[in-house]
């Protein structure tokens, strides 16, 4: 099994910050749904169990717009309007994706880019 690293991350202002487990992160992932390719972000190559992802505590500086059958939750920063990460499915049970901009130390234009063909699927394929 590969060994997890401990990540921390925030947005802009730095008031949302929340961490996630995962195997070293070399690669990013860009999605061409109607939503992804306009705020063109770096997301993480996978999902990220829930066991492994700790959210930002205080939902008051959250908003959250849902997307695809109402199911992927958006989360964004509602001072300095940075997207954060998604929650898939109900409380993020199903894992989440992250925005790598928003990882401490990670330099996201140094990461291969592996596209992800939201815009074919019937469902946004995040």
């Amino acid at each position: 099994m590969e060994a997890k690293i401990d990540y921390q991350a925030s947005c802009h202002c730095g008031r949302v910050r929340f961490s996630f487990r995962s195997p070293a992160i070399t690669t990013a992932a860009r999605c061409d749904c109607s939503l992804c390719i306009r705020r063109a972000a770096w997301l993480s190559p996978r999902y990220i169990p829930a066991a492994d992802f700790t959210p930002h505590g205080n939902p008051s500086d959250l908003g959250c717009y849902l997307w695809n059958e109402q199911v992927l939750g958006n989360y964004f920063c509602r001072h300095c309007g940075i997207f954060a990460y998604i929650a898939d499915g109900e409380n993020g049970k199903d894992g989440y994706r992250v925005n790598l901009g928003c990882v401490e130390g990670l330099d996201t234009l140094a990461l291969a880019v592996k596209i992800i063909d939201g815009r074919s699927l019937p469902v946004a394929g995040h």
